[in-house]
């Protein structure tokens, strides 16, 4: 009887260190930074001309979400949005299944040619509402990045954008905690 209670207990002691373990791989989200700090003023300057950006937060004790929103309309003659998310799930949500469909939702294949693990980008011309450009980036199962924008007026995405928006990926995965 104490040989078999003391297996239960060690057993026991094992799943919780495991698991521990298993958390402690993860940041907690409120360590999350916040994504405004990637959108310096030079940058805003060429894509939202005179708009302010606006954080804000979604954070639990074991995943969440830190985003900059930036409304084109806000300081300029441009109408549209910008917007940056910085996630993590300590449960490991962002997975294959989950990355495809990020992926599918804007047409874009899955690469991991970077940033981060695994990225996938789209750009969208015109189509009689909007310019657009989307892009997802991961590290691991637990991290996720956004950066998504889109323009009403003008018709066509500012010079660079692109590249530009590519730039505040790559950032914005490498300021994710370690």
């Amino acid at each position: 009887m104490v040989r078999s209670t003391a297996m239960i207990l060690c057993a026991g002691a094992l799943v919780m260190a495991t698991s521990g373990c298993s958390a402690d791989e993860t940041a907690l989200p409120d360590q999350l930074r916040d994504p405004c700090a990637l959108l310096p003023a030079d940058l805003l300057g060429r894509l939202a001309p005179g708009a302010r950006p606006s954080a804000s937060a979604n954070l639990g004790d074991r995943s969440g979400s830190r985003e900059c929103a930036v409304d084109l309309t806000s300081g300029t003659s441009m109408r549209g949005d910008l917007v940056v998310t910085v996630s993590v799930d300590a449960e490991g949500m962002y997975d294959d299944a989950w990355r495809q469909d990020r992926c599918a939702r804007i047409a874009a294949e899955e690469t991991t040619a970077g940033p981060g693990d695994r990225s996938c980008a789209a750009v969208r011309p015109w189509d009689g509402g909007e310019t657009r450009f989307d892009a997802w980036a991961w590290r691991g199962d637990r991290y996720q990045v956004r950066v998504a924008y889109q323009v009403v007026q003008p018709q066509t995405l500012p010079p660079d954008a692109e590249a530009d928006l590519r730039e505040v990926l790559d950032q914005a995965i490498r300021s994710l905690p370690d």
